[in-house]
C-alpha cells in the first residue's frame, strides 16, 4: 500500500508496572481509508458478484453484498504493524516481547484505535567487572590430540565393507524394521533400509544391543521398553516388539597411515609433512577456542553479576526465538519438524525446558553488557554500524549504504544494541586476567539481540469470499 503517513498516528503512553506499559494508538481516518483501498484492490479478484465480471465489482457493491466491514480485518492488520512500530519510536518504549493487542473504535470517519500492552526492557546495574578471570589454555598440541586428528581423517576416508560374520559393536547394520505395541503397529515405528551404527545410541535403549551377533539375512525380534520420559505420551513406558530384518552387516575399513594416505587426501607428499600441517591446524583451532572460551567464561560471570528486575516474558521470548531457529535448521535439511520430533522422542516443551538455563544466561549477560556500555559511555557510530553490518551481510559500497538507509528502524535498534554489546564485551575482555582455574560447563552460545515481535489484530471474522 505504500508507507502510512505516520504523522497521522497519535500515541498515548501509560505506565502499568515497572516494566510494562499500555499504548493507546489512534490512526487517522485518511490512513485507514488508504489501507482499505489497498486491501480492496488486492482482493477484489476473489469476489463474484451477480451482474459484474469477476474482479470488476466496485468496492461499494462488494460491501453491500458481504457487509460494510468486509475489508476491515485485512486493512487493520495491514496498517497495524507500521502504526505499532511508529508508536514505539514516538513514545520511546523499548519493547522486549510481542504486545497484547485489543481493538477499540474502528470507522472510516474516525479511523481506528487500538491498545497495546507490552513489556519493556528493564534497567540493569553492574559493578566490579574490571579484572574478571578466565582459564589459561595450553596451545601446544599434545601427541594424543595429533593422533586423534589423524584417526578422524582415517575415519573420514574409511569405506564400509560388507562382512560375512556376526555383527559387532561399531559395525553398521542395514535393516528393515516394524515396531508393535500391544500387538499393533504404531506410527513412526517402521523403517526400510536404515543404516544403524551399533553403539551409536540412536535407537531406544536396548535396541542396538540385541542386534549384536546377528548376521546378514537374519530376522531378529527385539524387545524394548520406551522410557517413561519418552517424548510421546502414547508410547512412554510401554513395552514394544520390533521385527527386524538384517539386510547387510558392514564394517569400517580404515586406510593405512602412510605417505600414500597423505598424498591421497592432501597436497603433501609425505605423512610427516601432513602431520606437521595437522599440528599447526590444531594450534590455530585451540587459539580460536581460547577466544571463544574466554568470551563464554566472562559472559557467564557477567550474567550472574547483573542486577535487574527481568520480566519472565524476556526469557520466554528468547526461548521461542531459539525454537524458531531450531525449526528452520531442521527444515533446511529437508525434514518435517513434527516428524523429526517424533523420531527423536522429543516434544517442543522438552526442547524449551532444556533451553531455559541458556536463555537466562543470554538475556542476563546482554543486560549486563548494556549496563556496562552505559557506564563506560560506549556507543556505535554510523561508520562502525555500516562496517559491522557489512561484515555480517556480505554487502558493501552502494548496496550496503542503500540497504541501511531503508532498514526498518526497529531492526536497526536491535542490531545497534547487539554491536554495542560486542564493544562492551571487548572492553571487559581487555581488562580480564588469565588464571589456572578450569573451564566451567558451557550451556550454549550467547546471542545478544532479541528479534522484534510484531502485533496482530483481534478483529471480526472475515466473510468467506466466493470463488465460483
Amino acid at each position: 500500500m505504500g508507507s502510512i503517513n505516520m504523522d497521522l498516528t497519535q500515541v498515548q503512553h501509560e505506565q502499568l508496572e515497572e516494566n510494562k506499559v499500555k499504548l493507546t494508538i489512534r490512526v487517522d481516518a485518511e490512513a485507514f481509508k488508504q489501507s482499505l483501498r489497498t486491501v480492496y484492490n488486492k482482493n477484489k479478484g476473489y469476489f463474484n458478484i451477480p451482474g459484474f465480471r469477476k474482479g470488476k465489482a466496485p468496492r461499494v457493491i462488494i460491501e453491500q453484498y458481504y457487509g460494510k466491514d468486509v475489508f476491515h480485518e485485512d486493512a487493520i492488520n495491514l496498517i497495524m504493524e507500521d502504526a505499532y512500530s511508529h508508536a514505539l519510536e514516538k513514545s520511546g518504549v523499548d519493547a522486549i516481547y510481542r504486545p497484547d493487542v485489543d481493538l477499540g473504535e474502528v470507522s472510516e470517519t474516525e479511523g481506528l484505535q487500538f491498545f497495546a500492552e507490552v513489556y519493556t526492557r528493564p534497567s540493569a546495574e553492574i559493578d566490579a567487572y574490571y579484572g574478571l578471570t578466565y582459564p589459561k589454555v595450553e596451545l601446544d598440541p599434545t601427541e594424543d590430540e595429533i593422533q586423534s586428528a589423524l584417526r578422524a581423517e582415517q575415519e573420514k576416508n574409511s569405506r564400509q565393507v560388507s562382512v560375512d560374520r556376526a555383527a559387532e559393536m561399531q559395525d553398521i547394520v542395514n535393516i528393515n524394521f516394524t515396531g508393535y505395541v500391544d500387538g499393533e503397529p504404531f506410527e513412526g515405528g517402521k523403517g526400510d533400509l536404515v543404516d544403524l551404527t551399533l553403539g551409536s545410541g540412536r535407537f531406544i535403549p536396548g535396541f542396538e544391543d540385541q542386534l549384536v551377533g546377528a548376521k546378514t539375512g537374519d530376522d531378529v525380534k527385539v524387545n524394548v521398553t520406551f522410557p517413561e520420559d519418552y517424548g510421546h505420551a502414547d508410547l512412554a513406558g510401554k513395552a514394544a516388539v520390533f521385527e527386524v530384518e538384517i539386510v547387510d552387516v558392514k564394517a569400517k575399513e580404515l586406510p593405512e597411515l602412510d605417505d600414500d594416505f597423505a598424498q591421497d587426501i592432501s597436497e603433501f607428499d609425505t605423512l610427516a609433512e601432513y602431520r606437521a600441517d595437522i599440528t599447526e591446524k590444531i594450534r590455530k583451532n585451540k587459539e580460536a577456542n581460547l577466544d571463544h572460551g574466554k568470551r563464554t567464561h566472562i559472559m557467564q560471570q557477567l550474567a550472574k553479576m547483573v542486577v535487574a528486575n527481568v520480566p519472565d516474558v524476556m526469557y520466554t521470548g528468547r526461548i521461542e526465538d531459539m525454537l524458531d531457529s531450531y525449526r528452520r535448521q531442521v527444515e533446511s535439511q529437508g525434514m518435517d519438524f513434527e516428524n523429526y520430533l517424533r523420531f527423536s522422542g522429543m516434544t517442543e516443551n522438552q526442547l524449551k525446558a532444556g533451553w531455559q538455563g541458556q536463555a537466562k544466561q543470554e538475556v542476563d549477560s546482554s543486560l549486563a553488557l548494556g549496563a556496562i556500555a552505559d557506564k563506560e559511555g560506549i556507543e556505535v557510530t554510523e561508520a562502525e554500524f555500516a562496517e559491522k553490518f557489512g561484515e555480517m551481510s556480505g554487502m558493501k559500497d552502494d548496496e550496503l549504504t542503500k540497504f541501511i538507509e531503508t532498514m526498518h528502524p526497529r531492526r536497526k535498534v536491535d542490531l545497534t544494541r547487539s554491536f554495542r554489546n560486542e564493544k562492551a564485551l571487548d572492553f571487559v575482555l581487555e581488562k580480564a586476567i588469565a588464571t589456572d582455574e578450569p573451564f566451567p560447563v558451557v550451556e550454549g552460545e550467547v546471542i545478544d539481540a532479541e528479534p522484534e515481535k510484531k502485533p496482530k489484530a483481534k478483529a471480526k471474522a472475515k466473510p468467506k469470499k466466493s470463488k465460483e
